[in-house]
């Protein structure tokens, strides 16, 4: 496991964790949903609320990343206990995706749609409990320093593929984004698979080295 305070970058990893990462946002399934609640609007009110719900999403995960582990802490939990939970968390949105269910499923036509930049859109569907537990995880095994590369990476890629949804639709067509969106859900759940697996191999070997102790 990289130290935290190294200053220098393994490419590995940081592919590693930018990738989960953008699988747990999943700008490309988000994009579509993006442009139906707001293609009501202005272009101009559009890219306002796109700006705003990536600032929002942004700092939401920027705060786990730095003092989420806190929580951890505080609770007595290890780190298996938490690649098992995380990983139960994200095999669960891979499956809805897989399903087609996503957070904004049940959203139909809101009456302010300003309003909606930080709450659906920022939260639960950017900086939603997926990839929350995912900035957790990388900062867990890589380090602070790639959890809030990736956050800053994936959040600039996410902004752009929101604020040009219109023509990234028009690029991948309706079928070609569901396939896409599709494809990543399980890709997220296989990698929920992997998190509970070593989890749980880490569990089993701390319970037997506290009896043999």
């Amino acid at each position: 496991m990289p130290n935290a305070l190294n200053a220098s970058i393994n490419l590995t990893y940081m592919i590693h964790s930018l990738t989960i990462l953008f699988i747990a946002i999943d700008p490309v399934g988000n994009a579509p949903l993006f442009y139906g609640l707001t293609s009501m609007l202005s272009d101009e009110k559009r890219q306002k609320i796109v700006k705003d719900s990536c600032v929002v999403a942004t700092i939401i995960l920027l705060i786990f990343a730095l003092v989420g582990d806190l929580l951890l802490y505080y609770f007595g939990l290890s780190l298996a206990d938490f690649r098992i939970a995380g990983g139960i968390i994200l095999l669960i949105y891979g499956i809805a995706g897989i399903f087609g269910w996503t957070e904004a499923t049940g959203i139909r036509h809101p009456e302010e749609a300003e309003a909606i930049a930080i709450v659906p859109l920022a939260t639960p569907l950017l900086a939603g409990p997926a990839a929350i537990a995912t900035v957790l995880y990388i900062k867990a095994i890589y380090g602070i320093l790639y959890a809030i590369i990736s956050i800053a990476v994936n959040t600039a890629i996410t902004y752009a593929m929101l604020a040009y949804s219109e023509k990234l639709l028009e690029l991948l067509g309706e079928n070609g984004a569901l396939a896409l969106s599709k494809i990543m859900s399980i890709l997220l759940a296989a990698i929920a698979v992997s998190m509970i697996r070593a989890g749980i191999v880490e569990a089993i070997a701390t319970a037997k080295s506290k009896t043999t102790t």
